[in-house]
């Protein structure tokens, strides 16, 4: 039974054209929400690496805030996008705006016991298709505190045995505030092994990635450190601070002018 069709998946219909328009504008509205996009060190290396190899990518971040998805498109164009981009979403989100289905992202109802085969079919077509097509997912399948434990649903495993990629990575993302008025975003990427196994074996390493990723970004938020962080792309560098007329005064009377990216550049930073 053709799943896209009986109503358990809305597919994705990409167009590159419009997928990389898209990318443009939510990385512009990125930067005019907030002071910075920070990536923690050493994530670089293993969010490019995501651009190799040959087969399917698996990247799976935990599910914050409305800006997720939007994060995930970002860090597609900057860091993977050689690889097609393919992703869910609730089909009735779908359906009210069409045009993600031109950036790749396809319809499912997480709460159909019929979903996970349907992805798995369109998935593995899609991909007979697009080789090197790069699935991004939010495997808590639900908004969660980032200081809660995650908790993995099983699809993301699944789908990684299915197609046998050869390219995964964890992203951990929170959102906060340090000094400006504005919010930030903070980023962390851990690869994860991509070793063959079933479900069962895949499930272990996405859990295990996500948690340890997820505990080493909160503790480099909790210690307010602009050097432990680079900016997520050189577009996304930190704004000077207008927090407040006296209190740029006080900084840069205190030694550290400019603000907080005056400690970032001092500490070696963004």
């Amino acid at each position: 039974m053709d799943r896209t069709r009986d109503g358990a998946l809305i597919p994705a219909t990409p167009s590159p054209r419009v997928r990389n328009v898209f990318a443009a504008m939510v990385a512009g509205m990125m930067r005019r929400k907030f002071h910075a996009v920070r990536l923690a060190r050493g994530s670089r290396e293993a969010l490019a690496a995501i651009d190799s190899g040959e087969r399917p990518a698996l990247v799976v971040m935990n599910h914050v805030a409305w800006w997720d998805p939007i994060l995930l498109i970002v860090a597609w164009k900057e860091f993977f996008p050689s690889r097609p981009p393919y992703g869910p979403i609730d089909r009735n989100e779908l359906q009210r705006f069409a045009i993600f289905r031109k950036v790749g992202l396809f319809g499912v109802d997480p709460d159909d016991p019929a979903t996970l085969e349907a992805m798995r079919a369109y998935l593995v077509d899609e991909a007979a298709r697009a080789p090197r097509l790069a699935l991004c997912v939010t495997p808590q399948g639900k908004f969660a505190d980032v200081r809660d434990e995650i908790v993995v649903r099983p699809g993301a495993a699944a789908l990684a045995a299915a197609l046998k990629v050869d390219r995964a990575v964890a992203l951990s993302v929170e959102y906060g505030f340090w000094v400006d008025q504005k919010p930030e975003v903070f980023v962390r990427a851990e690869a994860i092994d991509c070793a063959e196994g079933g479900t069962i074996a895949w499930h272990r390493r996405i859990v295990t990635a996500m948690r340890t990723n997820q505990a080493a970004l909160s503790e480099l938020v909790r210690g307010r450190n602009a050097a432990a962080f680079e900016p997520f792309a050189p577009s996304f560098r930190p704004k000077v601070s207008g927090t407040n007329p006296v209190y740029d005064l006080w900084l840069r009377l205190t030694g550290r002018g400019g603000g907080e990216l005056g400690d970032a550049r001092k500490a070696g930073g963004a």
